[in-house]
Formats: C-alpha cells, sequence, structure tokens
C-alpha cells in the first residue's frame, strides 16, 4: 500500500501536496511536515495502521485537485 501512497502522492501538484502533508501532520498528531515527507513518503514507513486513512485522504485530495483543473479549463 506505501507504493500506492507514493504514486498517489507524485500525482498531485504543489499545492495538493503542501496540503497532504498539512493534513497528515494534523490528522495523526506529528511534529512536522518535513518528517511526513522524509520519512513516510519518500522513506515508506507509514505504519501499517495509517496507511487506510492516508489513502483515503490522498485520493478525495486527488479528487479536488481533478475538479479545480476542470474549472480552470472551463473558465478559460
Amino acid at each position: 500500500m506505501t507504493e500506492n501512497i507514493r504514486q498517489m502522492f507524485s500525482k498531485m501538484n504543489d499545492e495538493t501536496r503542501e496540503e497532504a502533508l498539512q493534513l497528515l501532520k494534523s490528522e495523526f498528531n506529528l511534529e512536522s511536515t518535513k518528517f511526513v515527507k522524509k520519512n513516510w513518503i519518500i522513506g515508506g514507513r507509514i505504519p501499517e495502521k495509517n496507511q487506510e486513512k492516508i489513502v483515503l485522504i490522498f485520493q478525495n485530495l486527488l479528487r479536488v485537485q481533478v475538479f479545480k483543473i476542470k474549472e480552470i479549463k472551463v473558465t478559460l
């Protein structure tokens, strides 16, 4: 599941990635977004008990990202 999480993270734009890191930091009461990115996302050391929740969070963030992109295209 960690590979799926990494793939979803790589599909995010910069704004969505920052939002994802902030959400994970607050959701799991972590000290910093750097820790989340370095140890969980890049390092692949996501606690198994948190993986399912992270997938749901990332899916929702990617869904919102797609809607924003579609909205921008429509208004142009």
